[in-house]
Parts: structure tokens; sequence; C-alpha cells
């Protein structure tokens, strides 16, 4: 029998090499890489292939629609570029404002770029890439003929914002919840006023415009004011900027997807937009002026 040994030694090690080796096991004690990738807001999106961004139609110059129904504006380009540097088609929503703000979107939308300012109350909510991509200053508008001239002429008087927007909060006084720097502040609040909020703070403008006397004031992004003036609204600047705003592409904390690698790859795109100019080419296209660079630093 010793004889055969060897040809059998032979033919059992021919029949293990012809064994595909076992899968290796997740040493993780819980799922393997592949259903973890399942949950991550980033790798559905590339895998779909598709980013759904919140705006608003009705911000002119940010973002508005155009004669064609086509959305044009700064954030629309920012946010087509994000897309762009993703490898993804984009898809445009327009939640209201004040949904957007709270939080919890359901996964009806990915992210927002919409000019939202990051203070401390929305940041319980909401997650923002950094850095900011662009600053804007509040500023006071007034209906020509109204007698409002400087910010001491706003005591006591009804003043038009949006609602749920950081004009809103620093009109009631609320500066804590802004959690903005304390050099971004350039003068308090006017006392004893009335807070007239509408949907969006443009339509603050157009009510003006449309003949309405509830109030003859309103406060907004001097872009706004700008755009409004341009198109021939008879209002005028009330004195100088109040505050300055650092806007940030927003994400739901809530979000059924982990958005923890979207927030930090979003976070390197703006970075890089800043870096090679195509922030401040958006900006001095769509505002006459570059409002990329941070103005308490």
């Amino acid at each position: 029998m010793k004889r055969f040994y060897p040809i059998f030694l032979l033919f059992a090690l021919l029949l293990s090499a012809c064994v595909a080796p076992a899968p290796p096991q997740s040493t993780s004690g819980g799922e393997s890489a592949a259903p973890a990738a399942a949950d991550d807001l980033l790798a559905e999106i590339t895998k779909n292939g598709v980013i759904r961004v919140s705006t608003d139609a009705n911000y002119e110059p940010q973002s508005f629609l155009n004669s064609s129904g086509e959305f044009i504006g700064f954030d629309i380009d920012v946010a087509k570029e994000i897309a762009k540097r993703l490898g993804v088609e984009i898809e445009f929503v327009t939640p209201d404002w004040d949904l957007l703000t709270a939080g919890n979107w359901g996964g009806q939308w990915d992210m927002s770029v919409g000019s939202m300012t990051v203070t401390t109350a929305r940041q319980e909510v909401l997650v923002f890439a950094e850095p900011a991509y662009y600053y804007t200053p509040a500023q006071v508008a007034a209906a020509d003929g109204s007698g409002i001239e400087t910010l001491a002429d706003l005591n006591g008087k009804a003043i038009c914002v949006g609602v749920s927007t950081t004009y809103e909060t620093w009109l009631g006084g609320d500066l804590e919840s802004l959690g903005l720097p304390a050099a971004s502040f350039y003068a308090d609040p006017p006392s004893d006023v009335t807070i007239i909020p509408l949907q969006t703070d443009n339509e603050c403008a157009q009510q003006i415009q449309a003949g309405r006397t509830e109030f003859a004031a309103f406060l907004t992004s001097n872009t706004v004011v700008e755009a409004a003036i341009r198109e021939g609204v008879a209002i005028h600047r009330v004195g100088s900027p109040v505050f300055s705003e650092n806007l940030g592409v927003a994400f739901d904390r809530a979000s059924e997807k982990d958005p923890a690698s979207l927030v930090a790859k979003v976070g390197e795109i703006i970075a890089a937009m800043h870096a090679d100019g195509t922030l401040a080419g958006f900006s001095n296209e769509w505002f006459g002026e570059d409002l990329t660079a941070d103005p308490t630093k």
C-alpha cells in the first residue's frame, strides 16, 4: 500500500487547488460594506446619477425663472457647478422657506443651495458644508416718499421680511440664535417694530410696487434691494447694511440616508471653487461684485 500513497497525495493536492477560497467574512460583527453603502446619501446620488436641490423661484438675482421658465441666477449656477463636479445631473425643487429651514425634509430633496445663512438655531436641524460659498450684507429699504431715511426712522414702524429668515430673527432681537460673529453686526435692531412676514422677502418689494400700504420698509439681502432698484421699483436704501450673512449649502440632519460623505464632498468642491475663481466669477456676473470673501476676516 505504501507505493500508492504518493499518487493519492498528488490527487488530493490537485483537487484542493480547484476549489475556490471562501469569501472573507466581515470582522465588524455587523453588516458588510455593501449594505453600509446603501445607507450613504452620496452613494445613492452617484448610483442614481441625479441630485435634487431646493431653491427659490422668486429670489432674483440668486434664483428665479426666466421668460422660458428656466431657473437662472447665482445660486442656480453654483448648484449646477456642484452637480457637475459630482458627476451627476441636477433636479430643482421649490419648497417653502419655512419648511426648508425646519429640517426633516423626508428625502424630498438632497441639499439646499438657496442662500441660507448658517445660524446656531438652524444647525440644530441642518448641517452645512464648509466653507460658506458667499457673504451678503443685510439691508433695509423703504418706499420712496415714505419719510423713512435713517434706521432711527424705523422705530415703531411696520417692517416686511421673509418668513423664517435671519431678517425676521434680527428684527425680533434674538441675536443669540443667529450665532453670527460679533464682527458681523453693524447696527442694533430698531425698537417697537411690527414684523410683517411674507413667504419670501423678495415679495416685500413686489408688494410695495403693487401699492400695498400696510408697510413701507423691508429688510432683505442688499443684492435683492439692488435688483429691485434696477427693475424700477420706487424704493431706496435706508442707512448702511445692518449685519453680514455667511451663506452655506445645507443638508438635513434627519436624512434617512447618511449625509456625512456628501457634506464633506460638497465642502471640498466649494473650497476648490473658491480657489479656482469659479465662485468669484459667478458673483461678479450676477451681483456686479465679488461677495465670496469673508468680510469679518
